[in-house]
């Protein structure tokens, strides 16, 4: 009889129980530890979310500011407006930075980088936002530095010509904008219709029949603006030639008697660069007159060809009549000089040159932006005189001006020449491959553009479906309304329950950062938009 032998294997059986039980147990013991840890860990994130609550809380609380009449630009120490400042249940310290400098604000600062920081306990948490400060103020209307061309009664740009951005300026905006008819052909109309340049007009149907260019409707609804405010500065009385006294010999010359003083008037040869007479001044051909004061031209104002008008000083230049440059004469600007000319005729630029050295004219054409050796163009300003009828005014064959030109009364005619700086007249016509070129450093961000974007974002005219309620647009129009047709010198507002309650500045900003970086996250939105054709979360 055969016996079978059976394997014993409670051995195996046994190990597996053991291994059962310790993983059971280094589960339960997982357990428990966690919920040892689960009111702590609860706990930090309801400090956190009260925490960055509260610092998107300090960066509303700063727009606040920004839109009162907090003199918030000054009353600061480094940059600190708001220190461990009781906001819910946190503490926030709040921070302004100039983005354009990098440093704390001061009086010229519009463009404010927001700092919050919060603290619940022992959570911190920051927000950034970058916002756009609107401060109008009586200089407002006045004020057309943020447009390039200005028309108060007709604009036409044809042709070749272009309205170009000055190299190192900033790519922004160049705005053109009228308050009559508007005409565009060329590369200027294509600039329009690509959206390279952008026009502003007293009404939106102009602007959206004529090809759907880039556009915003001007203010209208707010009374006169515009050249109607522009400053003009009045012409001198005329001096009776009969009169001989001191004040008549101030710049060293005097109307009607034919004479210069030998220390003021001096020609490249080392004779007389100049006459006068009762019907004016003329610097005579390749002559050269250096001026470091006012002078009243006493009538025309007349530099014959090659001549050089040289401004040394803090000059203003008054011409009753009319001022004509001949071809190659100058009127050229030494380093620290500044000059105003105030013309109450006609003028007329001849291949001719109005601003600093040159020393790389072009041998033919126009001037380009390799060829123009830059001038600060608010350092030059040619204006019409206060009452002054209408004239016109003609820039042509390679002529060159350095400068901002504001002639509300005058027909201005760029014709195949070239302005580095701004236009503003009643009518204006740009043709035959001419050239502007603006500078957008000269652009204050709190004149008439900026009154037209605020209107325009805010609908306060009301030309597209929502936007603001009926009161909420009645109030904004009456504060931009007071703040900008209010006489010169008064102010614009008297707080009412106090400069927090009272806020008339508009003020636009964008969140960049709360606790993450908010715009790299819109990098990626718009990376993946870009590579799916879609936008996701």
């Amino acid at each position: 009889m055969t016996r079978r032998h059976t394997r014993r294997r409670r051995g195996a059986a046994m190990l597996m129980v053991l291994v059962a039980m310790a993983t059971a147990m280094t589960l339960v013991v997982g357990w428990l530890a966690s919920q040892d840890n689960s009111a702590l860990v609860a706990s930090n994130a309801t400090r956190a979310a009260s925490a960055r609550a509260s610092a998107q809380c300090g960066l509303e609380l700063t727009v606040a500011l920004l839109q009162s009449e907090a003199p918030w630009q000054t009353a600061h120490q480094d940059g600190w407006i708001l220190q461990a400042y009781p906001l819910g249940e946190a503490v926030v310290d709040l921070r302004l930075i100039d983005e354009t400098t990098g440093l704390p604000p001061n009086e010229a600062t519009n463009l404010v980088r927001i700092e919050s920081t919060a603290r619940t306990d022992a959570m911190v948490q920051s927000a950034q936002a970058l916002a756009t400060v609107h401060p109008f103020n009586d200089e407002s209307m006045a004020d057309l530095s943020g447009y390039a061309v200005f028309g108060s009664s007709s604009l036409a740009v044809s042709g070749a010509s272009r309205i170009r951005s000055w190299e190192g300026s900033g790519m922004g905006e160049r705005v053109l904008a009228s308050l009559g008819s508007t005409s565009f052909s060329g590369r200027t109309r294509r600039d329009l219709e690509s959206s390279d340049v952008c026009l502003h007009v007293d009404d939106a149907t102009t602007w959206g029949s004529a090809g759907d260019f880039s556009g915003t409707a001007l203010p209208t609804l707010l009374g006169s603006m515009g050249l109607d405010l522009v400053d003009l500065p009045s012409l001198p009385d005329p001096i009776d030639p009969g009169e001989n006294d001191d004040e008549s010999n101030q710049h060293g010359w005097q109307t009607g008697n034919n004479w210069f003083s030998g220390n003021n008037w001096f020609g490249n040869f080392g004779f007389s660069g100049g006459s006068s007479d009762s019907s004016g001044t003329t610097v005579n051909v390749y002559q050269t007159m250096n001026i470091n004061d006012d002078l009243d031209a006493g009538g025309d104002l007349h530099l014959g060809c090659n001549a050089t008008l040289r401004v040394e000083g803090e000059t203003t230049i008054f011409i009753s009549g009319d001022l004509t440059m001949e071809r190659d004469s100058a009127i050229e600007l030494t380093d620290a000089a500044t000059l105003t000319v105030v013309v109450g005729g006609d003028v007329d630029i001849d291949r001719a040159i109005i601003g600093g050295p040159q020393s790389n004219p072009p041998w033919w054409g126009t001037w380009r932006a390799r060829h123009i050796d830059w001038i600060d163009p608010q350092r030059i300003r040619l204006v019409t005189a206060a009452g002054a009828t209408p004239a016109s005014w003609t820039i042509s064959n390679c002529s060159l001006v350095q400068g901002v030109i504001e002639a509300p009364t005058a027909e201005i005619d760029l014709n195949r020449a070239t302005v580095l700086g701004r236009l503003a007249g009643e009518h204006i016509s740009i043709q035959r491959g001419a050239r502007l070129y603006f500078d957008h450093h000269a652009a204050s961000n709190h004149g008439l553009k900026a009154v037209a974007d605020v209107v325009d974002r805010l609908d306060l005219m009301d030309l597209r479906p929502g936007g603001l309620d009926q009161f909420g647009r009645e109030e904004m129009i009456s504060r931009l309304e007071t703040l900008l047709d209010r006489p010169r010198g008064v102010a614009a507002t008297a707080p009412i329950d106090g400069w927090w309650m009272h806020r008339p500045f508009p003020v636009e900003s964008t969140m960049t950062r709360c606790g993450g970086d908010v715009t790299r996250w819109e990098d990626a939105v718009i990376a993946s938009a870009d590579t799916t054709g879609r936008m996701t979360p």
